[in-house]
C-alpha cells in the first residue's frame, strides 16, 4: 500500500502528546481538525452542554500574522501555549497540500474516501448537529480548486458550505486518547523487540569476520535483463539474470528464482536496485507490475475511470499474477538457449512490500480469516490506515485456499498488510520460512498491528522479524527522481535515510535467500541479532533489531505493562 501517507519523524510518546493537544486546541478554535466552507463564518465548539463560537476571521488574522484576537489570546493563555506552539499552529493552518480538486474529488468518491468522510463527519458537523459528510467533501474540493490559496486547513474551514462548522470536542478528545494509547502500545512493543534483540546480540558468534566477508564479498556475476509479457492479464515483468564474467566462474547449474511484488500504486521499476543486486549474487529475479493496483491504476482512479482504489478481484489477481509469472519463467527456462534448465522454478522466493507483502503471504499459504473480515471495520483509520484496503477483501467469494503456490519456498515481506485479512489462524497456516521487515516510522501499515503481532502468530520453524529504526513505509522504494510521481509523497515520509533502508533490504534478502533457497547453512550465523547489530546496522542511532521468536503472551504482557520480563524469550 505504497501511496497512503501520514505524519512521521516524531518520537511516539511526543507525537501522542502533540495529537492530544492538537485536538484540545481545536476545541478552542485556535486550531481546527479537518473542516471546509460555504463561507462559513464561525466554528461552534461543543463539549456536552458547553458551547462556544469562534470567528473564522480571527483565525485567519492569526494565521496571517496579524496577532491573536482578545478571545483567542485568552484561550491561548488558559492553555499555556508558548510562542513556539503558536508558530506551529500557524504552520498547520496555512500548510498547503499539493493536490488539485480533481484528485481530491476522485478519492473522496471511492469506498475508502467515503469511509474517511463518515468517520470525520461524526466529529465535524453541520450547525444542526448532522454529520458533516457532504459538507466536508464539498469544502475539501472547493479549497483544492482555489488557485489563490489551495487546500490548506484554514481555506478548508473558509469553504465549508454551511454558515458554521460544528466540532464535537468530546469525540475529538476520545480520538486523541485512543491515538495516545495506541502509540504508547506501539512504543512498548518496539522497545520489547529491541530489548530481545539486544539480549540475543550478547551471544557469541564463531568466526564472525569470515561470515561478514562472505556476505560482503563483491558481486560474482554481471547482470543481463530480459523483458516478459504474460498472456494472463498482460502483466509486464523484468527478468534480471546473472551472467558469467569468465570461464573460471560459470553460472551455477541451478539458479533459484526470486519474484518482487510491489505495493499499491507502485511499479516494478521501484525495485530495479534489488533485482540488480540479487542477480549479481547469482539469483534470477523477476519484478512485475500488477495491472489492477500499480501506478496506472491510481492514474485511472484520479481520472475518474475507477470508482475504488482497487477492484475487489485484485486480492485474487495479485497472487495469480505471480503464479502466472513463474509459469512464464518456466517456459523461458525451457526455450532460452543460454539459461535452458538452469532456472529452478520449483524453488522460488518472494519479496513483497506492503500490498505485495499480502501477495507473498497468500502465496506462502496464509488463508483468509472470513470470520474476522465479516466484522472488519475500516475505522478507526487514524490507528491503522491499511484497514481501509484490507476491509475491502470482505467481498471476495473465491476459494482462497487456491492462492497458495507450492513452488514458493521462502518469503521476505516488507511493511506487509494482512492482520485482518488473515488473522492469527491464517498466519498460522504458513509453513515456509518467513522474514518480516518492519519500520518504526510506518504510519500506513503500523509495525505493532501489521508486523509485530502477526509475527507472533507464525508457527513455522524458520521465522524472523527485522525491525528498522528511522525508516517508514516508503523507505525501501527507490523513487525515480526524474519522474513526476502519481501521488506526491512528502520528503519526510521517505524516512531519515532511504538509501540505508534499501541497503538493509539488499543484505537481509541476500542472507535470507542464501539460507532458505540455496540451503547454505553458513548463513544461519548471519541471520542472528549479533550479526544484524554488528555487521549490517551502520549506526547505533538507527539500530536494526533482528529476533527469531516472540510469543503472543510476551507481547501482550509488554503492551499491557504487566511484567513482561519474566515472559520474554531470548
Amino acid at each position: 500500500m505504497s501511496n497512503f501517507g501520514n505524519i512521521v519523524g516524531t518520537p511516539l510518546r511526543q507525537l501522542a502528546n502533540y495529537l492530544a493537544r492538537a485536538i484540545a486546541l481545536a476545541s478552542t478554535g485556535v486550531l481546527a481538525a479537518i473542516a471546509p466552507s460555504y463561507a462559513a463564518e464561525s466554528i461552534i465548539i461543543t463539549y456536552g452542554f458547553f458551547e462556544r463560537t469562534i470567528i473564522i476571521e480571527d483565525l485567519e488574522n492569526f494565521a496571517e500574522g496579524r496577532g491573536l484576537s482578545r478571545q483567542l489570546s485568552e484561550y491561548a493563555k488558559n492553555l499555556g501555549l508558548s510562542d513556539e506552539d503558536l508558530v506551529n499552529i500557524q504552520t498547520v493552518l496555512t500548510q498547503k497540500a499539493d493536490l488539485d480538486e480533481v484528485d481530491v474529488s476522485q478519492f473522496l468518491y471511492t469506498t475508502q474516501g467515503k469511509s474517511l468522510l463518515q468517520f470525520v463527519g461524526d466529529l465535524i458537523q453541520t450547525p444542526s448537529r448532522q454529520s458533516g459528510f457532504f459538507a466536508i467533501r464539498a469544502g475539501l474540493i472547493l479549497a483544492a480548486a482555489d488557485d489563490s490559496e489551495g487546500l490548506t486547513l484554514l481555506n478548508f474551514l473558509k469553504k465549508y458550505p454551511t454558515p458554521a462548522v460544528r466540532i464535537d470536542v468530546a469525540g475529538g478528545l476520545q480520538v486523541a486518547e485512543e491515538i495516545a494509547d495506541t502509540l504508547g502500545d506501539a512504543e512498548q512493543a518496539i522497545a520489547l523487540v529491541q530489548e530481545l534483540a539486544e539480549t540475543e546480540a550478547t551471544q557469541p558468534i564463531d568466526d564472525l569476520p569470515r561470515i561478514e566477508q562472505l556476505v560482503r564479498e563483491p558481486p560474482q556475476f554481471s547482470v543481463t535483463i530480459r523483458e516478459l509479457t504474460l498472456p494472463f492479464r498482460g502483466v509486464d515483468a523484468t527478468l534480471f539474470l546473472p551472467q558469467a564474467r569468465s570461464i573460471a566462474r560459470p553460472l551455477p547449474a541451478e539458479i533459484p528464482v526470486i519474484v518482487v511484488s510491489h505495493g499499491l500504486g507502485d511499479e516494478q521499476e521501484s525495485y530495479t536496485y534489488l533485482g540488480n543486486f540479487l542477480a549479481s549474487r547469482g539469483f534470477a529475479v523477476a519484478a512485475l507490475d500488477h495491472p489492477g493496483s500499480n501506478s496506472r491504476q491510481i492514474d485511472q482512479l484520479l481520472a475518474g475511470l475507477s470508482p475504488n482504489l482497487i477492484n475487489d478481484r485484485e486480492f485474487v489477481n495479485r497472487p495469480e499474477d505471480v503464479s502466472a509469472l513463474i509459469d512464464e519463467i518456466q517456459r523461458f527456462n525451457i526455450n532460452d538457449r543460454e539459461y535452458r534448465w538452469r532456472l529452478d522454478t520449483q524453488n522460488v522466493g518472494i519479496v513483497g512490500q506492503s500490498f505485495g507483502g499480502y501477495t507473498a503471504l497468500a502465496l506462502a499459504g496464509a488463508i483468509f480469516d472470513l470470520g474476522g473480515l465479516s466484522t472488519c471495520e475500516p475505522q478507526p483509520i487514524y490507528l491503522n490506515p491499511s484497514l481501509l484496503l484490507q476491509c475491502q477483501a470482505d467481498d471476495i467469494t473465491t476459494d482462497l485456499t487456491q492462492l497458495k503456490d507450492d513452488r514458493v519456498k521462502a518469503i521476505l515481506v516488507v511493511n506487509p498488510i494482512g492482520s485482518r485479512i488473515f488473522g492469527a489462524s491464517g498466519f498460522g497456516q504458513i509453513e515456509v520460512p518467513v522474514m518480516i521487515m518492519a519500520a518504526t516510522g510506518d504510519t500506513v501499515a503500523p509495525a505493532l498491528p501489521e508486523q509485530i503481532q502477526p509475527f507472533t502468530w507464525l508457527q513455522n520453524e524458520h521465522r524472523y522479524l527485522a525491525l528498522t529504526s528511522g525508516m517508514t513505509h516508503f523507505s525501501v522504494i527507490d523513487w525515480d527522481a526524474d519522474a513526476e510521481p502519481t501521488i506526491p509523497v512528502p520528503v519526510a515520509l521517505l524516512g531519515d535515510n532511504p538509501d540505508l533502508a534499501q541497503s538493509y533490504l539488499e543484505i537481509l534478502s541476500l542472507i535470507f535467500f542464501q539460507r532458505h533457497l540455496r540451503q547454505d547453512l553458513a548463513y544461519d550465523t548471519a541471520l542472528t541479532a549479533r550479526f544484524a547489530e554488528e555487521s549490517i546496522a551502520r549506526s547505533p542511532l538507527e539500530p536494526l533489531s533482528l529476533i527469531r521468536n516472540l510469543t503472543p503472551e510476551a507481547l501482550e504482557n509488554s503492551v499491557e505493562g504487566t511484567g513482561v520480563a519474566s515472559d520474554r524469550e531470548p
